[in-house]
């Protein structure tokens, strides 16, 4: 025991080869047992972390995409959701950052889940517009359609109407027939008889028949005959000045003989005469009758004297 303690207190440093070599075993043993034991628990619990974070974040980049798909198909109704677009896209950063820090799994699923349903009562809301929007559409394609109908039926009517309105005025006129012009003379017993000699003509006589037009007011009218001598295309007229005038058509001529009928709608005979004076005759050649209203020509006749 002297020898043992002896060399003990010659090699103080045995003593702590000695410790050193059991911390040695100690630390071989935990390395072997982390090593082969603890880590393949630790690898699992690391691989299922991972995977539950890259499930989360595709689960969030496909609700992301399919939002954007949604936005774009959408177009500008999108823009009406704007607030709520905004909403989606707040929650998807925060998601992000809890995955990025790797925070509870339960909580980012909760978190996951919220803004699915945000993304899908966007969806709802955006479908309704787009119904909404279609309908309104389709109602003014129709309201305009029936516009532009009824335009183009009140322009046909317009064109209906004055095409009446023309036929109408063009029918509301007075008309003659059987115009006969011829020169007379008288007998002793007052008789006419027709003649074609300018010698023995005592007036110039023009008949005719007014005819009958329901669309005409009843009422007087005034008839005009101008008579045109032969060569010198004068009307012979029985005086000088506005008296003896007439406008028709807007303007103003010198008649020869005038008459007002009352006319009732009937077709009705008309007769107007130009007297020869006393100390006037005739001359030989070929008058124009021309026979008018106020607002109407009614037609000529000749009159041809040798």
């Amino acid at each position: 025991m002297e020898i043992i303690n002896q060399e003990n207190e010659k090699n103080p440093l045995k003593k702590w080869v000695i410790i050193l070599g059991a911390l040695c075993v100690f630390l071989l043993f935990t390395t072997l047992y982390f090593g082969f034991f603890a880590k393949p628990v630790f690898n699992t619990e690391y691989t299922q972390v991972t995977q539950e974070k890259e499930n989360l974040q595709a689960e969030l980049d496909a609700l992301l995409a399919e939002h954007e798909q949604i936005k774009s198909e959408y177009g500008e109704l999108s823009d009406l959701l704007s607030e709520k677009d905004s909403t989606i896209m707040a929650n998807a950063a925060e998601i992000q950052k809890l995955i990025a820090s790797q925070a509870d799994y339960n909580k980012i699923k909760r978190q996951l889940q919220r803004l699915q349903n945000i993304a899908q009562e966007y969806v709802t809301e955006i479908d309704q517009l787009y119904t909404e929007n279609k309908a309104l559409k389709e109602e003014n394609t129709q309201v305009k359609e029936t516009l532009a109908q009824t335009r183009e039926e009140k322009a046909l009517l317009e064109r209906h109407k004055d095409s009446l309105n023309t036929r109408l005025s063009g029918a509301a006129v007075f008309k003659a027939y059987n115009i006969h012009s011829k020169a007379v003379y008288y007998k002793s017993k007052g008789d006419e008889v027709e003649t074609d000699k300018a010698s023995r003509a005592q007036a110039l006589k023009t008949t005719l028949t007014l005819a009958e037009n329901p669309l005409l007011p009843s009422g007087p009218v005034n008839l005009y005959c101008r008579i045109a001598i032969p060569e010198t295309g004068r009307v012979l007229t029985p005086g000088v000045g506005d008296a003896y005038t007439f406008v028709n058509d807007g303007q103003r001529l010198q008649y020869t003989a005038k008459t007002t009928v009352n006319y009732e709608n009937k077709a009705q005979n008309v007769t107007l005469k130009w007297d020869i004076r006393n100390n006037d005759k005739a001359i030989k050649g070929r008058y124009i009758v021309q026979v008018f209203t106020d607002n109407a020509y009614l037609g000529e006749g000749y009159i041809t004297l040798k």
